[in-house]
């Protein structure tokens, strides 16, 4: 079977603590929020995988799952699950709370070379958005000990990478109002989200 130069990682099954219950299926306009970023990938045509602490959770969505290699590690160890159950050499990583995510943006992202990179991070309005980025094989793979002990977390590990920030001028063509950012943490976020966006 050929294996996908790059996959999206989409991360579901997060504590969820801020939002009170799993915000993969707080729904909108019926279609859980989980269900318009999926729907976003495959606009994108992109190949995906939902990692997640409890497969059983996600099963019903239809679409390649995988249990989390080490729980409760967050972010990067997702990554690292991705590359290890996929076998591509970039992932896509993706947050399953960001309903507004552009197609066209998956797409840059994607089809966009990564050279001596170790990493593609936007960086919006002062802060890198690690959670919808683009990961080369080798930068986790030189922490791979230290995510699967339990000792290196996310920012720690961007730290470490060879870093290309992609700015808000390469960004705003693709989605002018960077809606694609956004994630909804807190009912309060999606309150705001539904008066602005509807649903």
């Amino acid at each position: 079977m050929t294996v996908p130069a790059l996959v999206v990682a989409l991360l579901a099954g997060g504590g969820s603590r801020r939002m009170g219950k799993d915000k993969a299926f707080v729904e909108f306009d019926g279609r859980p929020m989980i269900g318009r970023v999926i729907d976003a990938v495959e606009e994108a045509g992109l190949p995906l995988v939902i990692i997640a602490p409890r497969t059983q959770d996600y099963l019903s969505l239809g679409r390649p799952v995988y249990e989390d290699l080490c729980p409760g590690m967050g972010p990067l160890s997702g990554l690292h699950t991705a590359f290890a159950v996929t076998g591509a050499e970039r992932i896509l990583l993706l947050a399953c709370d960001m309903p507004g995510v552009r197609p066209a943006l998956l797409g840059f992202l994607a089809g966009r070379g990564m050279g001596d990179a170790d990493a593609l991070i936007p960086f919006i309005d002062g802060r890198e958005q690690g959670l919808l980025a683009v990961y080369g094989r080798g930068g986790v793979e030189r922490v791979a000990a230290e995510i699967e002990a339990g000792i290196i977390q996310f920012d720690a590990f961007r730290r470490r990478l060879t870093v290309e920030r992609l700015g808000e001028e390469l960004l705003r063509p693709l989605d002018p109002s960077l809606a694609s950012f956004a994630n909804l943490n807190r009912p309060a976020d999606v309150d705001d989200w539904r008066r602005s966006h509807g649903g």
